[in-house]
């Protein structure tokens, strides 16, 4: 099973190594790596394209303006070929090298049509974690009272998105929440909790609120 990861960034030249290094230090070897920078001008795209250069069969990458992170979340899903879909923005990484090696054991112990697990969040440059955000508890009616499982723990199936449709460019911070109503609450497709957590290394994240500390 092929897992596709996506990276969407732009500008994130400080944490933007520690996210790559992240994926490609992953036990599980059968991983698509697509990295799709939003025309990055603090030297991001130089990091991008040393490791393009250096892991050339297993990373891809553009550079292009786009119209908002679910722009390039959709550019990275539509270059896909893997089996499962996960993302893991520029400011992210994971905090163990068997996260992706635990969703192919997962999704393929139970053939779950998509997985959701934790976040913490740290500061910048940091280990503390200052906020710990967990889908222990939750439950499909938590939509309902706008309570969605963290977005950068998801990791779809490729078909449901030919099935459902992408995320939709025209919400600037809400079309990950869109995404879970669809999935659960619209088409009746419930997923499995993984209790395992990717780091998001973000300042915003001691004092910003939920939606919009997943991306920078």
């Amino acid at each position: 099973m092929k897992i596709t990861i996506i990276t969407a960034t732009r500008n994130n030249v400080t944490t933007l190594s520690k996210t790559i290094d992240s994926v490609l230090s992953q036990s599980y070897s059968d991983i698509e790596y697509i990295i799709v920078d939003g025309a990055s001008t603090d030297g991001s795209l130089e990091i991008i394209k040393d490791y393009s250069n250096r892991y050339p069969h297993k990373i891809k990458y553009i550079s292009e303006h786009d119209k908002g992170v679910y722009s390039a979340i959709n550019k990275g899903i539509r270059m896909s070929t893997g089996d499962v879909v996960g993302i893991l923005h520029g400011n992210d990484y994971f905090s163990s090298d068997d996260v992706l090696s635990r969703v192919y054991e997962e999704m393929t112990k139970n053939d779950s049509p998509f997985l959701y697990g934790d976040v913490k969040y740290t500061k910048v440059g940091s280990e503390k974690v200052v906020r710990y955000y967990s889908a222990a508890q939750f439950t499909p009616s938590h939509l309902l009272q706008g309570i969605a499982p963290p977005h950068p723990s998801l990791y779809m199936r490729r078909y449901l998105f030919d099935d459902f449709g992408l995320y939709k460019e025209n919400y600037l911070i809400g079309a990950d929440f869109d995404m879970f109503l669809r999935l659960m609450i619209v088409n009746n497709i419930h997923g499995k909790y993984l209790p395992m957590d990717s780091d998001n290394d973000n300042r915003r994240a001691v004092n910003s609120n939920l939606s919009s500390n997943f991306y920078k």
